[in-house]
Formats: structure tokens, C-alpha cells, sequence
């Protein structure tokens, strides 16, 4: 497979990800390091501290060598990201028997949902060119799933990112309020220390809810409340399509 040239280099890390590129040719001595460990250190790295916290420094220092070595590697921050988003991202899932584009088109939602959630830095992480090989991948068979839809070609593609952008903000929403969650006191408490009466007095409806029960915890309706804006997105979709 050979790079086709259309004017602007397609950056380093990008054609690292597609295999286009390779340390084989760089000078120096001989390559101790390989992308995919690279990234592996990366994303173990981003795992623990998150992704504020992936440097070249940091990613050299676990990996023992220098910052100077890693740059044989990877050029810059930037095609460190390109790398080791489309390591942590992964191929998508294979597409359920028997289901019908709804069913297939949740699953992938469900999929990419559970993989941010292994990866919850994931989400913040904005790669400059979207286009290696996994993030494509999903694209790709996202598109697949919705062949049966009877929508169009282009209504195809902006479901595609009307489902992909669902996903990822409730994934983000959901780390957030859960990691909030861990040291926020429950609603009552926040009531009681507010006072019952001033509460109920500038937000009833609010107040109301908390004292039927139906406001729950983060960590109660992150689940649900995923499901209910996927099945509201499924349903619009559908009617769009004529089912």
C-alpha cells in the first residue's frame, strides 16, 4: 500500500495508524520501542491519571528512555494522540445475527458507550483528523447497520453522527456526575441543609420530584437515562425512514 500525495503531507501519526510509516528507516540505532507499546504505556497511563496527563515526558519516563528517543517514534503531541486514540478505541464489535437496524444500530451505541466507559478519558480526547483506521472502522460499520434503514445515503451519515455524538456526550455526562457523585451529599442531605421550606419554595417542582422518590443518584440512572435518549433518537430514526 503506498501514500498517494494530493499537496499537504498527511501528518506522521496518521500515517503510522494506517501502516504507511514506519521507524525503520529513521536514523539512529536500532528500534527498542514499538507503537503498540507505546501506546499500550499511554493508555495505562491515561487510565490511571487521565488524559491531562499524557506527555512525551511522562509516556518516556514510564517506558525508560528518553523524551529525545520517544521523538525517533513520534513527532509530536498531536500524532500521539492520532496513536493512541485509535489504540484505545479499537475495532468495533461484529454486527448481532438476525437483528434488525434498530437492534444493530443500539448495540453499537451500547458498544461504543461500554468502551468509553473502560476508557473514561476518552471522551476529552478531540484527534485533530478523525481518520484512523478504528475511528473509521466505526463509522464504517455503523453505516452497514443502518443499510436496512431505508434512509438515504446522506440521512445515513448524519444519523451516523447524530448517534456517535449521543453516545459520546452521555459518556462524558456520566463520568462527570458519577465522579461527583463519590463525595456529593444525597439529595436529602443537600435539602436539609438548605432547609425544606426555602427548597421547596424556589424550585417545587424540583422539591417535588425528590420527595416522590423519582430523583435518583447518578450512579442509580446512568443506565436508564442512556436507554431513554437512544430509544427517543431509534424512534425519530425510524419514523424518518417511513417504519
Amino acid at each position: 500500500m503506498t501514500e498517494r500525495s494530493t499537496g499537504a503531507p498527511l501528518p506522521r501519526g496518521l500515517r503510522q495508524a494506517w501502516g504507511l510509516d514506519t521507524t525503520a528507516g529513521r536514523p539512529g540505532p536500532k528500534a527498542m520501542l514499538s507503537l503498540a507499546g507505546i501506546a499500550a504505556s499511554a493508555i495505562a497511563l491515561a487510565d490511571a491519571e487521565g488524559a491531562e496527563a499524557l506527555s512525551l515526558g511522562r509516556i518516556a519516563e514510564r517506558l525508560g528512555v528518553t523524551t529525545n528517543a520517544l521523538y525517533r517514534y513520534v513527532d509530536s503531541r498531536d500524532d500521539l494522540d492520532v496513536i493512541v486514540h485509535d489504540h484505545a478505541l479499537g475495532a468495533p464489535p461484529r454486527i448481532p445475527e438476525g437483528a434488525d437496524w434498530v437492534e444493530a444500530a443500539a448495540a453499537w451505541c451500547r458498544a461504543l458507550r461500554d468502551r468509553y466507559a473502560r476508557h473514561p478519558w476518552l471522551s476529552d480526547m478531540r484527534v485533530r483528523i478523525p481518520f484512523a483506521p478504528h475511528s473509521l472502522a466505526w463509522l464504517e460499520d455503523l453505516l452497514e447497520r443502518l443499510e436496512g434503514s431505508g434512509l438515504g445515503d446522506r440521512e445515513r451519515l448524519q444519523a451516523a453522527g447524530l448517534l456517535d455524538g449521543y453516545v459520546r456526550t452521555r459518556a462524558g455526562a456520566a463520568r462527570d456526575l458519577l465522579r461527583a457523585d463519590a463525595g456529593t451529599p444525597d439529595a436529602g442531605e443537600v435539602i436539609e441543609r438548605i432547609g425544606p421550606d426555602l427548597f421547596a419554595a424556589r424550585v417545587p417542582r424540583v422539591a417535588s420530584l425528590i420527595s416522590a422518590g423519582l430523583y435518583r443518584t447518578p450512579h442509580e440512572v446512568a443506565e436508564e437515562d442512556f436507554e431513554f435518549g437512544l430509544d427517543r433518537i431509534l424512534s425519530g430514526l425510524r419514523r424518518l425512514a417511513g417504519g
